[in-house]
């Protein structure tokens, strides 16, 4: 058989083959259209390619199914954004419940769609399987996780000492500073107009959170707002009189200081009183 004809029967073989994919593979087809990206697009645009997906006949596919139904949910909660229906969600979740084989982005879209939905138990179900089935370095960011889980807050107990049984509590043990800037981001984020028992405990950890966060950065603004967020409390314990003394004193305030250890002395017991009184001195030493 002479070259050029070979060369063409490999020619056609290929073109069919393409054509072939082109018609039964839908990452082909994708990659053959304008896929729905990140780039900037109207609500317009959204809408006309959420109706060509919803338009084109799947069952000439028979690959990569699940890369469609990913597109269509994209579409679907593209079009959310501008339409804030809810029906456009649910729409999404459809579309991603009919992926046979899920990747780790389709697990965390499962969770953020359901808990808009205040389907909060399935929502945090599929955020559990995003951080047990994705290797952590793979992770979002760790405070849009959190703020996933404490999105459904409103449907749990409004006591926030039960609340914060769940959460990574600042002790007096050394800890990095990216736990503790973390943690005092996620309660000045935290919205606290859900609880109404034991806000006095959020107030402490508001409180602590400042001060150890001014130990890492050493500016005085934050010995202030921890004052502060001692002070909103309807009732200050002892250990409360101690912190806030702590702070004046590390702001050059010594009057105010020495009246909060006073309080701090008619609140405790006088053996308790007795082994502080290496820090309280300790305390004093700005003021010396």
């Amino acid at each position: 058989m002479p070259i050029l004809v070979l060369m063409g029967l490999l020619l056609s073989l290929q073109n069919y083959c393409a054509q072939y994919n082109s018609l039964t593979d839908y990452k082909v087809y994708r990659d053959q259209h304008q896929p729905l990206g990140c780039q900037v697009m109207d609500s317009v645009l959204f809408e006309k390619t959420l109706q060509e997906l919803l338009l084109l006949d799947t069952t000439q596919f028979n690959q990569n199914l699940d890369a469609y139904y990913r597109d269509l949910a994209q579409a679907y909660s593209s079009k959310w954004i501008y339409s804030n229906k809810t029906e456009d969600l649910s729409n999404a979740i459809i579309q991603l419940k009919r992926i046979k084989q899920y990747d780790w982005s389709d697990l965390w879209n499962l969770a953020i769609h359901s808990i808009k939905l205040n389907e909060c138990e399935q929502g945090l179900n599929y955020l559990n399987r995003y951080l047990s089935e994705t290797p952590k370095e793979f992770w979002v960011p760790q405070m849009d996780i959190w703020l996933l889980q404490n999105a459904c807050m409103k449907l749990a107990s409004n006591d926030y000492k039960i609340y914060r049984q769940t959460q990574l509590n600042l002790s007096c043990a050394p800890q990095d500073s990216a736990t503790v800037i973390q943690k005092l981001m996620q309660l000045q984020l935290l919205d606290t107009t859900y609880f109404i028992v034991n806000m006095d405990s959020y107030y402490q950890d508001l409180g602590w959170a400042y001060y150890r966060t001014y130990m890492i950065v050493k500016d005085p603004i934050l010995l202030q707002r921890s004052n502060v967020s001692y002070f909103k409390q309807a009732v200050l314990s002892s250990s409360d009189h101690l912190n806030i003394a702590s702070n004046y004193y590390l702001l050059g305030n010594c009057e105010k200081g020495a009246f909060h250890v006073k309080e701090y002395r008619k609140k405790t017991p006088w053996t308790i009183e007795r082994k502080q009184r290496v820090q309280i001195k300790r305390l004093k030493q700005p003021c010396c």
